[in-house]
């Protein structure tokens, strides 16, 4: 879903190796709901969001966290969780869509945005620097 986001709408398929043609896509949502849809993730890492911690200096991303309840014997736990956080960067000319997806933080925190957010932040930080993509937001 996030892919088709950040490609004006156009569901491409996976592929983790660099192709040497790009794939062909299948129209998925019109591209202006998709250009409103990553403003709308944009607004999810704000500085006063449960997102915050996904923010990566000098980029424009997006994303969504999300935390689970997993499910035991007698049904959904109170005490095991899977944390999670999918997003884009760079927002203005998206180069890499990540899902961070932690299964069972034991750190005392459990939530996507205080736990897969930050692994975000440093993954796609790193990686849009070792594909030099230029920044596309001034450092606050």
């Amino acid at each position: 879903m996030l892919t088709a986001l950040a490609n004006d709408g156009v569901r491409l398929p996976p592929s983790l190796l660099r192709l040497s043609e790009p794939p062909q896509g299948i129209p998925a949502i019109e591209p202006t709901v998709a250009n409103d849809l990553l403003r709308i993730l944009e607004t999810s890492v704000a500085a006063y969001t449960g997102g915050r911690r996904a923010r990566v200096e000098g980029y424009r991303v997006g994303g969504k966290t999300g935390t689970v309840r997993k499910i035991g014997q007698q049904g959904y736990t109170t005490d095991a969780y899977r944390s999670v956080f999918a997003g884009i960067a760079p927002i203005s000319d998206p180069r890499i869509v990540t899902v961070v997806m932690i299964d069972h933080p034991k750190a005392g925190e459990f939530y996507g945005g205080a736990v897969a957010a930050p692994v975000f932040s440093s993954v796609t930080g790193n990686a849009l620097r070792l594909l030099d993509v230029p920044p596309d937001h001034e450092a606050e």
